[in-house]
């Protein structure tokens, strides 16, 4: 049995910490290490992390400056002594055989990453082993659950198990300057650097949507912009010509989103507008024969004939 290391980037959560906190302790696979990197919280969640780590030496807390959640993760990897990893978010929790389950999967399939499904309507405490459905997929079909989700996989990096070795290796970090899907690019520079890939096509992480977040909040915020980076990373990168297709069609749809808000908050910076708008002309009929939602479609055609925001 090897170690998993769990790290788990803290930042002002004090409502929902002890409930992400037992949901790992209590992990039936034990061979974990807990590492909680207080992200300069400004609430009662440091003393939390402190409080938890003197009734569990499994625990781990590390107090540093607030400076997001991309350095508050690699501070982590860094400090990792785990053979494999897994990222948590301190607001959501893991099915309590969750490290269990992947970890089984990993070795049975023989693969370098396992990835599961999440979920935000429902917490199970457990799921039966023998319920478990297991797929091994191909480098195209993870990268069009990256892009394209319609598995409740999509692109995160908190229900993931992975291989350290390949991320010291391979020198993969999240990229502290994007805001937005630094996941995506993370899980892309990985996914270059393996050739096995398996599915736990069941909930074992439970998800709780902040509205604080960059991702989600309902206004147009420059950090959204950042997402672009990513996007610009990953096409040049890419030499496959369909990979490039599936990377444009969720870049696209991203930027449908962006310039929706853009209108909708009267945002007028033009060098922005601009930005969006030229995201928005790559491989457009693949886009729309894609099997994006038909409301990204239609926002799409409506956006392409807009004129620029006023201002």
């Amino acid at each position: 049995r090897f170690m998993v290391s769990i790290i788990v980037p803290v930042y002002n959560t004090e409502k929902y910490l002890k409930d992400c906190l037992e949901s790992l302790v209590k992990q039936t696979y034990d061979k974990i290490e807990i590492i909680l990197v207080d992200d300069g919280s400004t609430d009662s969640s440091g003393k939390i992390c402190d409080k938890w780590a003197k009734i569990d030496d499994r625990i781990h807390v590390y107090h540093k400056k607030n400076e997001g959640v991309s350095r508050a993760r690699n501070y982590g990897i860094q400090r990792a002594k785990g053979e494999k990893l897994v990222f948590i978010d301190s607001d959501d929790m893991l099915t309590l055989n969750a490290i269990e389950c992947m970890v089984e999967v990993l070795l049975k399939q023989n693969v370098e990453l396992v990835a599961c499904q999440y979920q935000s309507d429902k917490y199970n405490k457990k799921v039966e082993k023998e319920t478990l459905k297991i797929e091994k997929v191909s480098r195209q079909s993870y990268l069009e659950e990256l892009m394209i989700p319609n598995k409740n996989i999509a692109a995160f990096v908190y229900n993931r198990l992975y291989l350290k070795r390949i991320i010291l290796e391979n020198d993969i970090r999240f990229n502290e300057n994007v805001k937005v899907c630094e996941d995506t690019l993370f899980n892309y520079e990985y996914a270059n650097a393996i050739n096995s890939i398996a599915f736990i096509n069941n909930p074992l992480y439970y998800y709780r949507i902040n509205s604080d977040s960059t991702m989600f909040q309902k206004k147009m915020n420059p950090g959204k912009l950042t997402a672009n980076i990513v996007f610009d990373k990953m096409l040049k990168e890419t030499v496959n010509d369909d990979e490039k297709k599936i990377i444009s069609i969720g870049c696209i749809a991203y930027n449908v989103i962006l310039l929706m808000q853009m209108y909708k908050y009267k945002w007028k910076d033009r060098d922005d507008y601009v930005i969006i708008k030229n995201h928005l002309k790559l491989y457009p009929i693949e886009f729309m024969k894609s099997r994006i939602r038909l409301k990204y479609k239609i926002g799409y055609l409506i956006l392409r004939i807009m004129p620029k925001p006023r201002g």
